[in-house]
């Protein structure tokens, strides 16, 4: 039989959580896992130029996974990711550059904490975005992919995309954003 293939979009921050990236790349075998990610600093583009480039990475993609690790949810680029992965996008010359929003699949990294992004937190509480943990990878990974993908066909009513975009990186020191 043959296995059906997927892309996926892997958001993550890369300072922390390259090495996870590294191994979902090693470990998964049976669904295609591209990762899309931004590899140098844009910050200077303007945000509609930033929009355009993470769509553009996305247009292939069905399911984005997250890595929720230490920092996560306090990066500004994962927010952003998270917020293009949940637009639905319909170009207005080549319908083959549209696309639906993407599945979401975050991965509790085996951490101490977690920094659960707040959007992605949203669509976890409106049972749009499905979860699992890094230690279940070689056994539940493709289910859970394919249980996204499922979601984004099926319940694409449940997507939260309401907060506004996080506009700079913070730091969480005593329970307060800074």
């Amino acid at each position: 039989m043959i296995k059906k293939s997927r892309n996926c979009f892997v958001s993550y921050h890369h300072n922390n959580d390259q090495r996870y990236v590294d191994e979902l790349r090693r470990v998964i075998r049976t669904i295609k896992v591209s990762d899309y990610s931004l590899k140098e600093d844009i910050g200077h583009y303007t945000e509609n130029y930033i929009y355009k480039l993470i769509r553009s990475k996305m247009r292939t993609c069905s399911v984005t996974v997250i890595l929720i690790g230490e920092k996560t949810g306090h990066r500004k680029w994962v927010d952003w990711e998270i917020w293009a992965s949940l637009r639905k996008y319909n170009h207005p010359t080549n319908k083959l550059k549209s696309f639906k929003p993407n599945g979401l699949l975050g991965i509790y990294l085996p951490e101490s904490s977690h920094s659960v992004p707040d959007r992605l937190q949203d669509n976890i509480d409106s049972g749009y975005a499905i979860t699992m943990k890094w230690e279940n990878l070689n056994k539940h990974f493709e289910s859970k992919v394919n249980y996204a993908f499922w979601n984004r066909t099926k319940l694409p009513y449940r997507i939260d995309n309401t907060r506004y975009q996080m506009r700079r990186d913070y730091w969480n020191i005593l329970g307060f954003r800074v």
